[in-house]
């Protein structure tokens, strides 16, 4: 019977230490965490609108005012910022990442950093080939995933032309009032999904939403980090488990005994054994130094460093 009331308070044990641990688990992953950076839009569409860098609407201001309303009405919309960015040739000669690099940069410049938004660079500069970029900020990285911004490209290629071909007024605006409907009809902030990792940034972030919030801080989603933490457990626990057989099945446990049955008092004789170190020796040596050195690098998954959670969709055209 004795047996039986040990065997229940251990399982009970167990049990209450399992519970104990996923409540650990639990308020650790997301009830701890770093500040929120994430900034709300202000309800201001006033810094979006068009760039026109080129110079291709010098000769018709008026249509480029009728684009930049038309963006302006899909930021309205849409709670982001919107901007549309015409590259002249001096960017021609830009790589892929110089672009990316550029387009963060330009979005943190206008709308500051961590902000909701989307700026379209078409590459009209006559690189070929040319290379569209969409930099994304903050929740716009969990709805405008990379599938839906490479669909939004594929149907805009129609109404641009071939990297080197001329470039006229008339591409711009049908590319821009089809690019809008598109950014509206792909909005949904109840539907984010995962989320985002940005590992360029000067301090890296994570971008993710939780009970309809958009977070974008240096820790973990609550998610992943409950995800660590179960793994690790059941980890630990298992080669706990592990060591215990092994050490049950090279080691009888048996009930302690007495040592007097075997052993008088006066048999047992302890020694007291112990070194003695005269001289100490320390040997020196010169390290040699280089006069050379220079700067280190910082890798990343392509462009430079910039402030902001800003996710980059390119497209070559």
């Amino acid at each position: 019977m004795k047996k039986s009331n040990n065997g229940l308070k251990i399982f009970f044990g167990i049990i209450a230490g399992i519970f104990l641990l996923g409540f650990l688990d639990y308020f650790m992953s997301f009830h701890t965490s770093a500040p929120n950076r994430y900034v709300p839009y202000g309800e201001s569409s006033s810094q979006s609108g068009i760039i026109d860098e080129n110079g291709l609407f010098d000769n018709d201001p008026q249509a480029l005012s009728e684009l930049v309303k038309r963006v302006k009405q899909c930021s309205a919309n849409t709670h982001m910022n919107i901007l549309i960015y015409l590259p002249s040739s001096s960017r021609k000669n830009y790589s892929d990442d110089d672009t990316r690099d550029f387009t963060a940069n330009k979005y943190n410049e206008i709308f500051g950093e961590n902000t909701d938004g989307l700026l379209y660079y078409i590459d009209i500069s006559g690189k070929s080939p040319a290379y569209d970029d969409i930099a994304k900020s903050a929740g716009a990285n969990l709805i405008y995933t990379e599938d839906v911004c490479q669909s939004i490209f594929y149907s805009l290629d129609q109404f641009l032309p071939p990297s080197y071909g001329p470039v006229s007024t008339e591409h711009i605006i049908n590319t821009v009032n089809n690019f809008c409907p598109l950014v509206e009809s792909y909005y949904d902030p109840d539907n984010m999904s995962g989320s985002y990792y940005d590992s360029t940034a000067d301090t890296p972030v994570y971008v993710y939403s939780k009970g309809g919030k958009t977070y974008v801080t240096t820790s973990k989603p609550p998610a992943t980090k409950l995800f660590i933490c179960i793994i690790a457990e059941l980890i630990g626990g298992l080669i706990t488990l592990i060591m215990y057989l092994i050490s049950k099945h090279n080691y009888k446990f048996k009930s302690k005994t007495n040592p007097g049955i075997y052993l008088s008092d006066s048999d047992v004789r302890f020694i007291e054994k112990s070194d003695t170190f005269l001289r100490s020796y320390v040997t020196k040596h010169r390290i040699q130094s280089s006069s050379g050195g220079g700067g280190g690098y910082r890798g990343g998954g392509g462009g430079h460093s910039h402030g902001g959670s800003i996710g980059h969709s390119g497209h070559h055209r």
